[in-house]
């Protein structure tokens, strides 16, 4: 009997064993939206919805962001996409692969126009990536680095901030960036110019022009704050201000709740990153639209 159990026992930690690593092969999940300051896009051929926090991208899709507009894209091998206002990215294949070296994260993207950045976290530094970053008609390979980038009716600005990355220029021969903290411009029209020193000052703008900036009307995908911009009992009023909402680029919807019997058809944007967010965002919109006494509560679910 107590042989049985000892087996029992064994069998068991191999089943779980066996389980752990089909589990670590699995790829990891799609490229997902994390953050997002309106007003932002995804466009899906003729589709276009405002961008919201937990959005997955696919093959295919673009995203747009308005004046102040940011989003945050997490790719799958623990990269993140961030793009500044009145950029649009085009996402033409982004792809998990498995062979015999394990997970491999192949990918393509095209920043049409606007800034971006993409950095790599420490996680992601171990892991294999093939991506293809197109900044109007250059090209970069990167296979784990951080590099910010603009495209432009002048031209390209591509900076290396850490690691290396391939670059492939019209007219040029491939050119490895192998020197962190330098950029190169390339004009469109006029000689390129490489290895420009990156200073203090160049990243304090680079980055302001691609974080989010907290306070100023955030969402999040763990964002817990809701503003509430107005319930009425006849849903023609929030069905209204929706499409005006969905076509500014901000994310609403409506909640149909009960109070003292009566329905009332609530328009809501939810996710958002914080109380001075919500604050910002209700300032924001109550300036520009015909809100009837927005409020700010924070989500129970």
């Amino acid at each position: 009997m107590q042989g049985l159990r000892v087996l029992s026992s064994v069998v068991a930690a191999i089943l779980a064993a066996v389980c752990l690593g089909a589990a670590a092969a699995e790829p990891p999940a799609g490229s997902v939206v994390t953050a997002v300051q309106s007003p932002a896009w995804r466009v899906q051929g003729s589709f276009v919805a405002p961008l919201r926090p937990g959005d997955v991208i696919e093959d295919g899709n673009s995203l747009r962001t308005g004046a102040g507009g940011r989003v945050y894209l997490a790719l799958p091998e623990a990269s993140t996409v961030k793009l500044g206002e009145n950029t649009e990215l085009a996402t033409p294949a982004m792809d998990m692969m498995q062979d015999r070296e394990g997970s491999l994260f192949k990918g393509a993207l095209h920043i049409l126009k606007g800034v971006f950045r993409f950095t790599t976290s420490l996680i992601g530094k171990s892991r294999r990536r093939q991506v293809d970053i197109q900044v109007g008609t250059a090209t970069i390979g990167i296979r784990g680095t951080d590099v910010w980038g603009r495209a432009g009716p002048d031209g390209q600005l591509v900076a290396l901030l850490e690691g290396k990355a391939e670059m492939h220029a019209p007219g040029h021969a491939m050119m490895m960036m192998d020197q962190p903290m330098h950029y190169m411009l390339m004009p469109n029209a006029g000689a390129m110019q490489m290895h420009l020193p990156v200073t203090q000052a160049n990243l304090a703008d680079w980055a302001a022009q691609t974080d989010v900036h907290p306070g100023s009307g955030v969402l999040s995908r763990d964002g817990h704050w809701v503003l509430s911009l107005i319930s009425s009992t006849d849903a023609r009023d929030t069905t209204r201000l929706m499409r005006i909402l969905d076509q500014a680029g901000y994310p609403s919807e409506v909640l149909d709740v009960t109070v003292r019997g009566r329905n009332w058809h609530r328009l809501v944007i939810r996710q958002v990153a914080s109380h001075a967010d919500a604050r910002a965002l209700a300032a924001r919109l109550g300036a520009t639209y015909p809100l009837m006494s927005p409020w700010i509560y924070r989500d129970s679910h």
